[in-house]
């Protein structure tokens, strides 16, 4: 597996000490940044507090106003993450709205082409994050600050580690699974799941077969349904869901038809606050965790280069790290306090 330059928090902060740096002091900075008030749009397939994007938005907002920046935020996102033709739509009236920015987490970067190209041609520059930047560009590349992003195929890979890993721990080796995959059209579904198989057929020693899969388009209800579905039909030892609405969803079915926390392992992906919190608990087996507070600040830490300036010490391509969140343990130590604070739920949790 390549190795990646990855981005951990400390790297953020080094990026804000460097921005208030360049401009001798936090008081200065606001004297360099505009007097206006500054018109951002932030669209992404879901801004769910609970969800990634939610918690980016938090860090995005925190991050400009730490700075002293007078900004609007306007926000839209469609009925489900599948509904590509929406999010052009939301774009598409963004491009009409006399932007400044626009922070998008697309439902496909194919897809919403239309709606990014009419942001661009309208002057607003854009902000992307979810997303790697496909090695042949976009066409819309000279409107894009910078790229904050993970690598899905990496999240999905070192899911199967783990999970080939625990299935040894079980004297499992002959694994069945199921996979719950995304929208037919997401590259992020592909990505993952792909990034899952890849490496449990890398495990020599195990025999691994999948026993039903199914489209579950990221959606709760969905995964529930088809996890009850596969509960129906076959015998299995796991549950991928790629991504975490549909782990969390998977997990719920397994504990409603009986089955004990664990019996079934569930695979998650990103770490979203009920996911996590499945993990403390036992749950749900592994979420690989990407910190998405840390991934707004990135994002706004570009638009503040750029409003000051500075466009040219903007790191064109920011690589959230992804640790592997098993336990309660590795959430205290990777995932911050403000977004889930593992002990203190726990403490809750047990009543004391």
């Amino acid at each position: 597996m390549k190795r990646r330059d990855i981005l951990r928090s400390a790297v953020t902060a080094a990026a804000v000490a460097a921005f208030l740096a360049s401009v001798a002091s936090p008081a200065a900075a606001q004297t360099q940044l505009p007097d206006r008030e500054i018109r951002i749009g932030f669209a992404a397939h879901s801004i769910d507090l609970q969800a990634l994007f939610g918690q980016l938005r938090e860090g995005f907002k925190s991050h400009l106003s730490e700075a002293g920046l007078k900004y609007k935020l306007f926000e839209a996102a469609p009925d489900t993450s599948s509904n590509h033709a929406q999010m052009v739509q939301n774009l598409e009236n963004f491009a009409t709205m006399q932007l400044d920015y626009v922070l998008v987490g697309p439902t496909s970067l194919e897809l919403n082409e239309p709606g990014l190209m009419a942001v661009r041609d309208s002057g607003a520059k854009i902000l992307m994050t979810d997303y790697e930047r496909p090695k042949e560009g976009v066409p819309y590349d000279d409107a894009v600050l910078n790229w904050v992003v993970y690598s899905h195929d990496e999240m999905g890979y070192k899911a199967g580690e783990w999970l080939a890993h625990h299935f040894r721990a079980k004297g499992v080796f002959q694994p069945r699974i199921v996979m719950l995959w995304g929208p037919a059209a997401s590259e992020i579904s592909e990505a993952r799941g792909g990034g899952v198989l890849r490496a449990l057929k890398e495990a020599k020693d195990l025999e691994l077969k999948v026993v039903y899969e199914a489209y579950a388009n990221f959606n709760r209800e969905l995964a529930y349904n088809e996890t009850e579905r596969a509960l129906a039909a076959h015998s299995f030892d796991a549950v991928v869901g790629l991504n975490s609405y549909m782990a969390v969803s998977a997990k719920d079915a397994l504990l409603a038809n009986g089955k004990k926390p664990g019996e079934i392992t569930v695979v998650g992906m990103g770490g979203t606050i009920d996911e996590l919190q499945a993990v403390a608990l036992g749950e749900i087996g592994v979420a690989p965790f990407r910190d998405p507070r840390s991934m707004g600040r990135a994002s706004a830490e570009a638009l503040l280069m750029h409003l000051t300036g500075n466009e040219g010490t903007i790191e064109k391509t920011v690589y959230a790290d992804i640790p592997v969140c098993d336990a309660a343990y590795r959430i205290a130590k990777y995932v911050p306090a403000e977004m889930f604070d593992v002990n203190a739920f726990l403490l809750k949790h047990y009543g004391r």
